[in-house]
């Protein structure tokens, strides 16, 4: 085993095999050692104030905009909107923070639904 292995393996928390098939297939880092599985949930945020599908359109395109949100389809009628996302990359609050800065009043559920 080459000391760049054992480097490798002390600097990253890797197994020192992992390491030594990472630096002879020459795979970047972050694929083997920062890498999460998407954990994709689903939620219903109630959203006070739109009144037509432009703001429909603009909450929905407000939360696409974040990185880990998958989908997201308001309901004018209904006052909500669905939105699918990667747990590990945003929060319930930082849709709700950017669904407030369009002006609308959102409303988290008492607890996410689980996908």
């Amino acid at each position: 085993m080459s000391h760049y292995c054992k480097q490798l393996a002390r600097k990253t928390g890797l197994c020192l095999l992992t390491a030594l098939t990472a630096a002879a297939l020459m795979i970047p880092l972050w694929s083997t050692a920062a890498y999460q599985q998407p954990v994709i949930r689903e939620i219903t945020v109630t959203v006070k104030g739109m009144v037509c599908s432009s703001c429909s359109s603009a909450v929905e395109n407000v939360l696409k905009e974040l990185n880990g949100v998958e989908k997201a389809r308001a309901d004018v009628k209904k006052d909500r909107v669905r939105v699918w996302y990667d747990m590990n990359k945003v929060s319930p609050q930082l849709m709700v923070e950017a669904i407030r800065k369009l002006g609308y009043q959102a409303i988290l559920p008492a607890e996410p639904a689980l996908h």
